[in-house]
């Protein structure tokens, strides 16, 4: 994966670099989406290059300028750029700060499954703020992390993850101030939501999506906050703690089912969120104050 002039790196995963002194090569695995880690050594140069696939490039550390076509955009640690498929571009870093980064790249054929999502990619430096530029590092890491696992399901893991990646930075819209060569994709229309506002929406959600909830801290990750202050404001605006709020979720849905459907109780706990049925059973009990069987029953002779 490296070109000739690259210092020899420690592994053959394409995310694992020493420093190099030119660009990567950037050849797709079949499933079309690859994340690379690049670290620049002094006197790094890159060529003008275009790609036939969207690159989503985080800034780790260094400074420069990142040129796209025509224009000449500032570049320094922590901020995240969108180069659309067929755009010239080239990275010049500046002098005494050699910049690292990783580059999510993702191919035409992966862009065509949803032409709606594809057709609002802009190249440009986003300004989403902290929690859009931590949500894009984190899918990155997430991504560098399915990859160097190699597993089976590394291809779909890694789609779904690229669609994730390009929902979290096309919900931006490029936003080219009069008479400045600077684009940045900042909110349309509306200012960048609040905590508060953003744990309200993912209570809301939860309704629906309880059954995708797995733990706490991957939820305060989803929302791109620290577990501290998810945890706060859940308790805020729920007056309950995540886990029991889930579970609370996951027995209501049980008791629908028990009331609505024949199903068999171990089919009603799976459907739940219920791996073991013995689990179910307690915590059914302990929430309802009647078994499942018991509810059932009970419910069916006051119809």
């Amino acid at each position: 994966m490296m070109s000739e002039e690259s210092v020899p790196p420690n592994s053959t995963s394409p995310t694992h670099a020493r420093q190099v002194r030119t660009a990567m090569s950037e050849r797709l695995p079949p499933w079309g989406v690859l994340v690379l880690e690049s670290h620049h050594a002094p006197g790094f140069s890159m060529q003008w290059r275009e790609h036939p696939f969207v690159k989503i490039v985080y800034f780790l550390s260094g400074a420069g300028t990142f040129h796209l076509d025509d224009r000449s955009l500032e570049f320094s640690a922590g901020d995240v750029f969108v180069i659309a498929p067929h755009l010239r571009n080239r990275i010049c870093d500046g002098e005494g700060t050699p910049s690292s980064l990783y580059a999510g790249c993702i191919c035409e054929n992966v862009l065509k499954a949803e032409p709606v999502t594809a057709s609002r990619i802009t190249s440009g430096k986003l300004s989403g703020g902290n929690r859009q530029t931590h949500f894009v590092a984190s899918k990155l890491r997430r991504m560098v992390y399915t990859q160097n696992l190699a597993a089976t399901s590394c291809g779909i893991d890694m789609m779904v993850d690229a669609w994730r990646l390009l929902r979290g930075v096309t919900d931006y819209d490029c936003d080219r101030k009069s008479g400045s060569i600077e684009s940045t994709l900042a909110p349309s229309g509306v200012e960048q939501a609040s905590d508060v506002e953003v744990v309200r929406q993912y209570i809301h959600e939860l309704q629906t999506s309880f059954l995708e909830a797995t733990t706490i801290d991957a939820a305060a990750n989803q929302l791109n906050l620290s577990r501290r202050t998810f945890t706060q404001l859940f308790r805020e605006l729920t007056g309950t703690t995540w886990l029991r709020r889930v579970r609370e979720l996951g027995i209501e849905h049980a008791k629908k089912l028990l009331r609505e459907t024949d199903l068999p109780i171990a089919s009603v706990a799976f459907e739940s969120g219920f791996a073991d049925l013995s689990t179910f059973y307690r915590r059914f009990t302990t929430m309802v104050g009647q078994s499942p069987a018991a509810y059932r029953q009970q419910t069916n002779s006051n119809v």
